[in-house]
């Protein structure tokens, strides 16, 4: 596998680390169960990480130096592939070990890409995200949209995967129609397998106790958000339904859980979109109600969601949405962006609540729902809960994929036979 921006061991919450990182993680880990060795290859960006990583005894991670062993953003990765695939290449020893090569995002696709075209191998592809989808979206929602020439590169990077590729993951039928509309691509081509949750790591702790550890009122009404403190995430239509709630709701209160914005090792990229809403908090006179914790660890969350009233995902745009699977499984009402893969995910007024996207006043009106009928909000948790516990476990997604390598393997033996 490659995955370039995204280290699938990197701390949760800052802007290497999101959606693609749990998944990549948990899938090698399952994967390994059943008998595969797992490789994910990714950019060496900090001096304090090890080469060499395992998640699992059949899956490790490979750090490969591409650049600055520091953070850089995803528009400057074009300059360093040549380097990072001749260290991938220096890592084999110039020799092809793998059946197959696996492709995450469009950043580890290209390279997935080169990997495959060298040794003739298959390649698989997860983008997790689409540029034109992407584009569109930050033209429309964001506040600073001047990236014109990284979307047309990235573009076009994804076009030269898709027609490549012998086979393409979604993660929901939204994005396969996106890749047949935007990219041309053949439906055959793509296979949707949603993403998953590992129900172990999400314990029903008791929520007094756990807002005891946090500090915070028994009476109160606290929202959550779990994510990268990013434009397309929606934060700020959080901030601006709080504005609107705070005379309707004692004692409430948001958590912006997510984000490298405190100490020596503060990412300046999460520091900036810090300020911009810290400031936004402060301007819409709620900046007492709104609490930044910064980016937490993942064996702390279960903690912070088990704390929470309303779980809280007003993304933009969504490709899947694996932190919904995350609150669903701690049993804690959610109220998320009507959106590509969250309105797959998330089942209208039956596993949780949906609202207009950037819309405060939208997302007041649901959270006010929650708030004044406790049996709705047990009813949306339980039924979330025995969604994610049937439907979304990681040994039957892995299974699943199992099985399209097993079939991508038999049809390249096939071939050299020929």
């Amino acid at each position: 596998m490659f995955s370039i921006h995204s280290d699938p061991l990197a701390p949760l919450g800052s802007q290497e680390c999101g959606g693609q990182n749990i998944y990549i993680k948990y899938l090698a880990e399952e994967l390994g169960k059943l008998g595969w060795q797992v490789d994910i290859f990714t950019r060496w960006d900090n001096l304090h990480k090890k080469k060499i990583a395992f998640i699992s005894k059949n899956s490790r991670v490979i750090r490969l130096k591409g650049g600055p062993t520091a953070y850089v953003s995803k528009q400057t990765l074009f300059g360093f592939f040549p380097e990072l695939f001749k260290n991938f290449l220096k890592f084999t020893n110039f020799k092809n070990c793998y059946d197959l090569f696996h492709g995450h995002y469009w950043d580890g696709g290209a390279m997935a890409l080169m990997a495959s075209q060298k040794f003739k191998k298959s390649l698989v592809q997860n983008f997790h995200s689409i540029g034109i989808v992407r584009m569109e979206t930050k033209k429309r929602f964001s506040h600073n949209s001047t990236e014109d020439e990284y979307f047309a590169k990235r573009i076009n990077t994804e076009n030269n995967i898709i027609k490549h590729a012998a086979a393409i993951i979604s993660l929901a039928e939204s994005e396969k129609e996106n890749l047949r509309r935007f990219y041309g691509c053949v439906r055959e081509k793509v296979h949707v397998i949603r993403g998953g949750v590992n129900m172990k790591h999400w314990p029903l702790l008791d929520k007094d106790a756990s807002r005891g550890i946090l500090n915070i009122d028994k009476k109160a009404f606290v929202l959550l958000f779990v994510g990268r403190l990013e434009w397309r995430k929606g934060i700020g239509t959080i901030i601006s339904a709080v504005r609107l709630l705070k005379e309707n709701i004692f004692g409430l209160k948001a958590l912006i859980v997510g984000g490298k914005i405190f100490g020596p090792r503060a990412n300046g990229a999460d520091s900036k979109e810090y300020n911009r809403l810290h400031k936004k908090a402060q301007e819409e006179g709620v900046g007492d109600l709104v609490d930044f914790t910064g980016s937490v660890d993942h064996g702390r969350l279960p903690v912070y969601y088990r704390a929470a009233d309303v779980f809280v995902i007003p993304s933009y745009y969504e490709p899947f949405g694996l932190v919904a699977l995350e609150g669903m499984a701690s049993k804690v009402p959610v109220v998320a962006s009507n959106v590509d893969g969250l309105a797959a995910t998330v089942q209208d007024r039956k596993t949780g609540l949906l609202f207009e996207p950037r819309n405060a006043l939208s997302l007041a009106q649901k959270i006010m729902t929650i708030y004044n009928s406790k049996d709705i909000s047990a009813n949306l948790a339980n039924n979330a809960y025995d969604e994610v516990s049937s439907n979304y476990s990681w040994k039957k997604i892995a299974g699943k994929i199992s099985d399209l390598y097993d079939l991508l393997i038999n049809e390249n033996m096939k071939k050299s036979v020929e």
